[in-house]
């Protein structure tokens, strides 16, 4: 199937997904034969979730390289799968090319204008990703109910990270009408569900008695120690 390495396909390489070879650092890699090799994956793939799947670890593979050239060909690799997809309206696709230069000359104004652009395109064709990082990049004063909407659509969609976002500012009323109780529910759930910063905020509210939380310096104690899980959401 991905005779494009440069050997024919024998029980070791055929079938392996494009991402996986990707990782074969051994491999003499023959960049011309690649759109043919995605044409066969897209036969076999009737679906676009395998195709956004095999694009995820080529940008694993990519962002882990040390190598330029690897990483520009791996890059490369990632464009001709989603940009496709991208054109079709697909979120995920949208949402996974932004920040990927389309050319190596690209300014800095001109890459943070064409950045800001896809996330907003993304946003609007429904990636959730793509929302909560508009949302951050609008969280200032002349822009905050905006975010602040954006942050409730992504928090109510289940995103620990987004609800932690939405809960502070209901806590505050930034950007919307303030419900402190709303806000510490919506910040506990972010918590149950690993959040680093809601984590720290529920400990320390049981260890000082904020906001309306009881001195419990057990709680507390238990909530902290979650920071050390290994599968803690960071910020």
């Amino acid at each position: 199937m991905l005779a494009f390495w440069g050997a024919e396909p024998t029980s070791n390489y055929a079938f392996k997904p494009i991402a996986e070879l990707a990782l074969c650092s051994n491999q003499t890699i023959v960049p011309q034969r690649l759109n043919a090799a995605l044409a066969v994956m897209t036969e076999l793939n009737k679906v676009n979730e395998p195709l956004i799947h095999e694009a995820r670890k080529l940008l694993e593979a990519a962002y882990s390289s040390s190598d330029e050239t690897r990483h520009d060909l791996l890059m490369c690799w990632v464009r001709e799968i989603l940009e496709p997809l991208a054109r079709a309206g697909i979120a995920e696709a949208m949402w996974l090319l932004c920040g990927i230069p389309t050319h190596s000359g690209s300014s800095l104004a001109d890459f943070d204008r064409n950045y800001r652009a896809q996330i907003e395109a993304a946003a609007a064709a429904g990636s959730l990703d793509a929302k909560f990082r508009l949302a951050c990049e609008l969280d200032e004063t002349e822009t905050s109910k905006r975010s602040a909407e954006l942050f409730k659509e992504v928090a109510e969609a289940g995103y620990p990270y987004a609800m932690w976002c939405h809960g502070l500012n209901l806590l505050s009323g930034k950007g919307l009408p303030q419900d402190k109780e709303a806000g510490l529910v919506y910040i506990r759930e972010a918590a149950e569900r690993k959040f680093e910063g809601a984590i720290h905020f529920v400990s320390a509210a049981y260890g000082s008695g904020a906001h309306g939380f009881p001195v419990d310096p057990e709680a507390a104690a238990k909530w902290w120690k979650n920071l050390g899980r290994q599968d803690l959401i960071r910020y």
